[in-house]
């Protein structure tokens, strides 16, 4: 029954639909195509334009054609700009050009799907062959407070010492930091993700014993090591995305080299420094 019903729904459509590059419309001598018509109103359906020739075999003549004057107002908006010379505005025409850029640059990913679907025996073909690559650091789950003053760190050691919550202590002497975790609470680092004195102190002092001050660049800082874990070689199960990854930035790369051979490149960073 399913299929009868999809099988009557596939008729009602090609018998609704007018012929491919037929003319919906003409604004001038711009033309548009009921194809384009079906894209512009599979957009507003969520990309469907299946569902939009479906919809526009069930809406009504009227609605037909407010639908149509609305593409001809945005077509005469789009001519009147090219006559104001809007298009010729610095930062439209660098718009236009990247909008249409990053299209064709989508398209052109988008056609390379076939080679980056990959198959569960070529995933776990390359993860055998670089097994060693796929590993987890040593990792610490750290309490850190932080100030530029020496003395209000030894401040904030001495009351952690008495007794006061680390939390407490850090929000009454302690300044932020971009190496802060959220409300003075904790985080896990990785095994060389903090600078070189704060790492020591994380991987190397017993664990929930509050040390400090602790010179770093920038100023002084308690440091308290909660829980650690040991890395390792990851199995394949937690290797797996990042083996894809690997497979396609290989796939990328090649294209990219390819490229390159017909389009060489050139930078200049220099330029986006400003005046020297």
């Amino acid at each position: 029954m399913k299929k009868q019903i999809s099988l009557i729904l596939v008729i009602l459509v090609l018998a609704a639909s007018p012929a491919a590059g037929a003319q919906a419309l003409a604004v001038g001598d711009e033309k548009v195509s009921v194809d384009e018509v079906y894209y512009l109103m599979g957009l507003e359906l969520g990309g469907s334009e299946a569902l939009a020739s479906l919809t526009a075999a069930g809406m009504s003549p009227e609605e037909r054609a407010a639908f149509l004057k609305r593409i001809s107002r945005a077509v005469l908006f789009y001519r009147g700009a090219i006559l104001k010379g809007l298009h010729l505005d610095p930062k439209i025409s660098a718009q236009l050009r990247w909008n249409q850029i990053n299209l064709l640059a989508n398209a052109y990913l988008a056609s390379l799907e076939p080679k980056l679907n990959f198959t569960e025996a070529r995933l776990k073909e390359r993860y055998n062959k670089n097994r060693s690559r796929y590993t987890r650091p040593d990792s610490a789950r750290v309490r850190l407070m932080f100030s530029p003053d020496e003395g209000r760190v030894r401040s904030a050691l001495i009351a952690v010492l008495s007794g006061e919550p680390f939390e407490t202590a850090a929000e009454r002497f302690g300044e932020k930091n971009y190496l802060m975790p959220p409300e003075n609470s904790f985080a896990w680092f990785k095994k060389g993700e903090l600078p070189e004195p704060l790492d020591k102190a994380a991987f190397n002092l017993p664990l929930s014993k509050v040390s400090g001050p602790v010179e770093a660049p920038g100023g002084y800082w308690l440091v308290e090591a909660m829980e650690r874990k040991k890395g390792g070689v990851l199995s394949f199960a937690e290797a797996r995305d990042m083996v894809r990854e690997d497979l396609e930035e290989e796939i990328l790369a090649g294209e990219i080299a390819s490229l390159e051979k017909r389009f060489p490149v050139t930078m200049n960073p220099s330029l986006l420094g400003g005046a020297e």
